[in-house]
């Protein structure tokens, strides 16, 4: 038997553009629903909520790592808490509204365009992972606790 035509064929299926997922694409194709929703949270929410951001003056929206935490005390089950976050982010209102302060700040967030799958995978990552604080937040937090400023 020889096994030099069967190795071109495989090589030659592989090296096929429309045989391979683009690099950025892998991930979003991955069978791992927290690396799934990670993507997503960052595609679709970071761009108002991104945890990067410099300071209070920057954001234009309420950190997410708050968001989360508002919702996990109004919602500490994660059936409830995942119902909660979809009903308000599928239709915001001020009546669903959890956090009243940044709507007076921001306004009201717009309804995004997500499918209700991505949403899912979204919200669920959110609940059952640990969500980044931005630097700003923690030393806002700590001054306001009465704790020392963090010193580099």
């Amino acid at each position: 038997m020889n096994i030099i035509p069967l190795l071109v064929a495989i090589l030659v299926f592989v090296a096929k553009p429309e045989n391979q997922i683009p690099q950025n694409q892998q991930f979003l194709k991955s069978e791992n629903p927290d690396v799934e929703g990670l993507l997503l949270l960052q595609k679709h929410c970071y761009t108002c909520h991104n945890p990067k951001s410099k300071s209070h003056d920057e954001i234009i929206a309420p950190p997410l790592w708050g968001v989360k935490n508002h919702y996990l005390k109004a919602y500490p089950e994660k059936e409830p808490f995942t119902e909660a976050m979809k009903s308000f982010v599928q239709n915001p209102n001020e009546e669903k509204a959890l956090m009243k302060g940044p709507i007076k700040r921001f306004g009201l967030m717009p309804k995004p365009m997500i499918s209700d799958t991505d949403l899912e995978k979204i919200v669920n990552y959110l609940y059952e992972n640990e969500i980044e604080n931005p630097a700003w937040h923690i030393e806002k937090d700590n001054h306001k606790n009465g704790s020392e400023w963090p010193r580099e």
